[in-house]
């Protein structure tokens, strides 16, 4: 596809409403591509609002790749709680010691090294490839998706990305290939949005054909949902008189990375949860229960069994912090039953 007239002030008008109005966001600071990189795997599936903070606080404890690579996954599973969607991190972390091992102090330069890395999909890499290097990659997002399929009265992109990704590369600033991917993915985030989407502000409003045909809300369509799976999960909060508590990691098959209370499936959801927990397309029912023990039974309770790659220990208050550990244990040790010594957060 070639540029047009019509591509160019498209792209105009679109940088100057981006040096004008982008949001003061923390990794637009001072950015170099590790930064980068670490704020695109942070933003994926995660509202900025959750990030920001987040992504302060790992930049702090590993302000460079090499402090990344040479940290343990638990020091980078315990700062990435809240996020969610811990594969990320595990592959972030594995991605950043393969580049330390080739000698890379950054994100690599090409595209056949960046989409060789853990984790670094098409999107990741012309992202960051763009926006660290001014590279000439289209980066493709839900946001972009959107804005393309308004812009010009598209449907969704087929399995490869079409037409979408075309007109992304076609679309794309050669001056400011960053930038201009910046500047559309901000237009979806604040303006183009979902539901109401704030037109008349657009920059690009002029040039939106869904807009001149009064259907933008129609573009794209939505996409089939999956059903939601509701299921049915009990908690064990297990301390002694020391307040200890009992931890385990590999025995629940969604969450098996991370440190958890005992947990097991019930056959059917309980009738009254403590809370519900979503993980992708399940929900999660959950009741929490608890139980008093002495110091002996609770280390004989964490005593790993050779024949499985469950792995326990007992942790004070203190420890939990430092700990890779889901939201479900924060919400179990909230929700503990009332009056129950193990509910210490």
């Amino acid at each position: 596809m070639q540029s047009t007239r019509s591509d160019q002030r498209r792209r105009e008008k679109l940088l100057a409403w981006y040096d004008a109005n982008a949001r003061p966001l923390p990794w637009r600071h001072r950015p170099n591509a590790y930064r980068i990189w670490v704020s695109e795997v942070m933003l994926q599936q995660t509202r900025i609002a959750v990030v920001e903070p987040a992504y302060r606080r790992f930049l702090r404890a590993f302000p460079t790749l090499t402090a990344l690579a040479r940290a343990e996954e638990e020091e980078v599973l315990a700062l990435w709680s809240g996020l969610g969607y811990y594969s990320r991190a595990r592959a972030l972390h594995r991605a950043a010691r393969q580049l330390h091992e080739r000698g890379r102090r950054s994100f690599p330069k090409t595209w056949d090294e960046a989409i060789g890395l853990p984790g670094v999909g098409r999107y990741t890499a012309a992202a960051v490839l763009s926006i660290a290097y001014d590279a000439a990659y289209a980066a493709v997002d839900g946001n972009v998706i959107r804005v393309l399929a308004r812009l010009e009265r598209l449907g969704l992109p087929d399995g490869r990305g079409e037409p979408h990704d075309s007109l992304a590369q076609r679309l794309l600033a050669p001056d400011r290939p960053g930038d201009w991917n910046q500047a559309v993915m901000e237009l979806g985030e604040t303006i183009c949005l979902p539901r109401a989407p704030e037109c008349e502000r657009c920059p690009l409003h002029e040039e939106c054909a869904a807009h001149a045909a009064g259907v933008v809300e129609r573009h794209p369509p939505p996409k089939p949902r999956r059903a939601t799976e509701r299921l049915g999960l009990a908690v064990t909060l297990v301390r002694d008189r020391r307040g200890r508590l009992l931890l385990e990691r590999g025995a629940f098959e969604h969450l098996d990375h991370l440190w958890l209370p005992p947990v097991r499936s019930l056959p059917t959801p309980p009738d009254r949860p403590a809370f519900t927990h979503a993980i992708l397309h399940r929900s999660f029912a959950v009741s929490v229960e608890a139980r008093l023990v002495t110091a002996a039974a609770l280390r004989q309770m964490a005593r790993n069994d050779p024949a499985t790659d469950v792995e326990r220990r007992i942790v004070d208050d203190d420890e939990l912090a430092g700990l890779g550990r889901s939201s479900l244990l924060t919400k179990a040790l909230r929700y503990a039953p009332e009056g129950d010594p193990t509910g210490r957060l």
